[in-house]
């Protein structure tokens, strides 16, 4: 055989055989990839992934990882180079539309639900991924990797200088979707600080001082296990640590309950069982508001390679019970940021502007860390749109947390560990938790809308609202 006839042959891609298996269950949260709205009979996520114009690249996806029963893709790193520049451009693509640069489809550039519903039709396809060489333990890497890229994580790049304030924000997924396989209006749930994230990811705003403001954002889940995993501490670590590009301010962002945006004081190390994550999961057991922390899995438990502390034996001050926000919350009171935004239809809001903005310093403990009693404290100082008018009590020493001001749900969680890695990196920035009003409304009599006017004038009213939040936070920047 002639020598270029050999080179030729070396040189031609290697190709295993693969099946893309229907009959590998899906998970929990996949589940409702098959969900409807009242009254039709085609899946919501499909609707509203060709509403977006990304039904596009789930076929390349699939196309990608097996076509004809062959794939090129021969080896776990080359499977996990692949998900992973996927997943980053799949979130490329997501903020690209939200900041109006690439447009597709009829759905409002803000919405943040295509992404969501994507990603989720994705890692389905990875599961149903079968090739020789691919073990199960891979496959899960692989899904995790995905999912980490596809919600910015491995995107934020903050950049060096004198002249630059660096600047960190996160959203979360939808959730609250209601049953799988069930038809109901639940299953087109938005979420306003996921659509703030997308909007907001690369910003650069000039500042007062002649600084540059940069911002870069990330998603989280709506799930209990990655938190466990570190998956927060292991996006932000990197940029909390000393160095040219150390970050400024991180502020974490979530949807809240009615008409208001919450500034949340204090941050709870306990997290509850009452309410399952987007997998159905719980993270402790869901026996009633009420157990105590102790050793039972209810406490926060942050990663030893970023806090430095092992994760057992448990101890009732190791990590603190709360954190507390270091936000410019006088600031952020005072600048009336829902001036001039038009209100949504049905706003109760008591301002002038479009939403309320309080600084909420409510939070409940348990007295005894090992009895189920539990106290709330701060109720009804909080005051809208300016500083209480009596002086919060601070979580008592030797009382364990059962909720910060944000809850005990994946809210405050996301908060505590934002705020914890501040304290174990000993950083003197601002970082705090902001709630957004409810978005998730929409005009009587139209049940299977994907979409309508109410509701996207409340995500647009927030996420403008929730914007000049974040700016406010920037200005303070220049001042420090």
């Amino acid at each position: 055989m002639p020598f270029s006839v050999v080179l030729a042959l070396i040189a031609m891609p290697v190709h295993a055989a693969c099946t893309l298996d229907p009959s590998i269950a899906p998970v929990y949260e996949e589940q409702r990839l098959v969900n409807r709205l009242p009254g039709n009979d085609t899946p919501f996520a499909r609707r509203i992934v060709q509403a977006a114009g990304f039904e596009g690249r789930i076929t390349a996806f699939a196309d990608s990882l097996c076509r004809d029963g062959s794939t090129a893709i021969d080896s776990f790193d080359s499977a996990h180079r692949h998900v992973a520049a996927t997943g980053r451009d799949l979130w490329r693509a997501a903020v690209d539309r939200a900041q109006g640069r690439v447009i597709a489809g009829m759905l409002p550039a803000s919405d943040d639900r295509p992404l969501y519903w994507t990603r989720l039709a994705m890692t389905r396809l990875l599961r149903q991924w079968r090739t020789p060489w691919l073990n199960e333990t891979e496959k899960t890497a692989l899904i995790r990797e995905f999912e980490r890229a596809s919600r910015g994580q491995y995107d934020v790049t903050l950049p060096p200088g004198r002249k630059i304030r660096r600047m960190i924000v996160s959203g979360f997924d939808p959730f609250a979707l209601g049953e799988p396989g069930a038809s109901g209006t639940a299953i087109r749930t938005g979420n306003p600080s996921g659509a703030l994230a997308l909007t907001l990811d690369g910003r650069e705003v000039p500042l007062p001082d002649g600084s540059v403001l940069r911002i870069e954002t990330y998603l989280l889940p709506v799930s209990f296990a990655p938190f466990a995993d570190g998956v927060q501490e292991d996006t932000l670590g990197p940029w909390f640590l000393k160095g040219p590009s150390r970050v400024d301010a991180s502020l974490t962002v979530s949807q809240g309950i009615g008409y208001q945006f919450n500034l949340e004081a204090w941050n709870g190390r306990y997290h509850g069982g009452t309410f399952p994550g987007n997998d159905g999961k719980t993270a402790c057991a869901p026996d009633g508001a009420g157990r105590p922390p102790g050793p039972q899995g209810c406490d926060i438990t942050p990663p030893e390679r970023w806090s430095g502390l092992p994760a057992a034996p448990w101890k009732a001050d190791s990590p603190p019970q709360f954190t507390a926000s270091t936000l410019p919350v006088a600031r952020m009171l005072a600048a009336n940021t829902g001036a001039g935004i038009r209100r949504p239809p049905g706003d109760l809001a008591t301002g002038e502007g479009a939403f309320d903005v309080t600084w909420n310093v409510s939070y409940s403990v348990f007295p005894d860390c090992e009895r189920p009693g539990f106290v709330v404290l701060n109720r009804g100082l909080e005051t809208m749109n300016r500083l209480p008018s009596g002086k919060p009590v601070a979580p008592p020493k030797g009382s364990c947390a059962r909720e910060g001001g944000g809850g005990n749900y994946l809210s405050n969680e996301s908060a505590y560990r934002n705020t914890l890695l501040r304290d174990a990196m000993k950083l003197s920035i601002p970082a705090g938790h902001i709630h957004t009003p409810v978005m998730n409304r929409f005009a009587p009599g139209g049940d299977g809308r994907i979409s309508d006017e109410v509701f996207e004038t409340y995500r647009d009213a927030i996420v403008r609202q929730a914007e000049r939040l974040v700016m406010e936070v920037g200005k303070s920047l220049a001042e420090r």
